[in-house]
C-alpha cells in the first residue's frame, strides 16, 4: 500500500500524523484543557456536597441542582448569543489563547471560595430551590 500509518501524510506538512509542527502546541493544550475541564466537572459536585471542615461548602442537592441548572443556562446563553460576535471579531487562535488564560484564572480561583460566608446571596428572583408552594 501507499503507506497509510507513515507520519506526514495526508498533506499535513511533515508533522506526525499528518498535522504541522507548529499544530502540536495548540493541539496539547487542548487535549491538557479538556482533560482538566472533565476532571473539574465531575468533582465540582462533590467538592460543593463535602462538609465545611473537609474543604467543601456543604450545599444541598437541591441548591446544587440549582447551580447546575443556572450554570447551563448561562452556558447556552454564552454559546448562542455572545459567542458568535466574540467569533467574528477574533481570530480563532486568539480566542483560543484568551478563554485558556481566563479558564486557568477561574480554575486558580476556586479553592479560594471555601471560606468565603456560606449564606446564600439574596437574588433578584425567585427560584424554585426547594419544594414548596
Amino acid at each position: 500500500g501507499a503507506g497509510c500509518c507513515r507520519g506526514g501524510g495526508g498533506g499535513g506538512g511533515g508533522g506526525y500524523g499528518g498535522l504541522p509542527a507548529s499544530a502540536w502546541a495548540p493541539v496539547l493544550v487542548y487535549c491538557a484543557l479538556s482533560g482538566a475541564t472533565i476532571f473539574f466537572d465531575e468533582l465540582y459536585p462533590l467538592w460543593l456536597v463535602a462538609p465545611r471542615d473537609e474543604g467543601g461548602l456543604a450545599m444541598h442537592s437541591g441548591d446544587i441542582g440549582a447551580i447546575m441548572a443556572c450554570s447551563g443556562a448561562a452556558l447556552v446563553t454564552f454559546q448562542f448569543l455572545l459567542y458568535p460576535p466574540l467569533a467574528a471579531r477574533c481570530a480563532p487562535s486568539v480566542m483560543f489563547a484568551r478563554c485558556a488564560v481566563l479558564y486557568a484564572v477561574i480554575a486558580a480561583a476556586t479553592p479560594f471560595l471555601a471560606p468565603l460566608d456560606p449564606r446564600p446571596l439574596p437574588l433578584p428572583l425567585p427560584l424554585p430551590l426547594e419544594g414548596g408552594g
